[in-house]
């Protein structure tokens, strides 16, 4: 079986650059995907139309998740202790909880406003429990 490598033509500067840019790059995908979902979900767009939005944008954010969690990194400026596992385990249970709200007040879901607070704190809370049993295990 034949390998193929290329040879890389780039001075150590060069490559920390290339790298940058390509974070960059990465990071603006991200944030740009998520803001064009919101914008379209505020608009009134079907899901439907967002299915190809939603699966680049979960792949790029389960990739960024996994490789990040694999390798016990968390952030430059965010150290891996309890306390910043709960808070940003509490963050994202509160914004799914938020976003299922909005949803199920705006699709009719239920009639009365207690019923999609119930609900959607009960996806909210499983949410912040997943989420702080993933980085816990870091």
């Amino acid at each position: 079986m034949m390998k193929w490598k290329m040879k890389n033509n780039l001075d150590e500067m060069q490559e920390i650059k290339l790298r940058g840019i390509e974070r960059n790059g990465c990071w603006f995908a991200f944030w740009a995907l998520l803001a064009a979902m919101m914008i379209q979900l505020v608009l009134g767009a079907e899901p439907k139309q967002m299915a190809g939005e939603w699966i680049v944008f979960m792949c790029l954010a389960l990739y960024l998740s996994i490789a990040c969690m694999g390798a016990g990194i968390w952030d430059r400026h965010i150290p891996a202790t309890p306390l910043a596992n709960l808070i940003c385990a509490l963050i994202a249970g509160v914004v799914v909880w938020g976003l299922n709200f909005v949803v199920m007040m705006r699709n009719g879901f239920f009639d009365h406003l207690k019923g999609a607070v119930i609900a959607a704190g009960c996806i909210g809370l499983f949410i912040f429990v997943l989420c702080f049993a993933l980085v816990w295990q870091n």
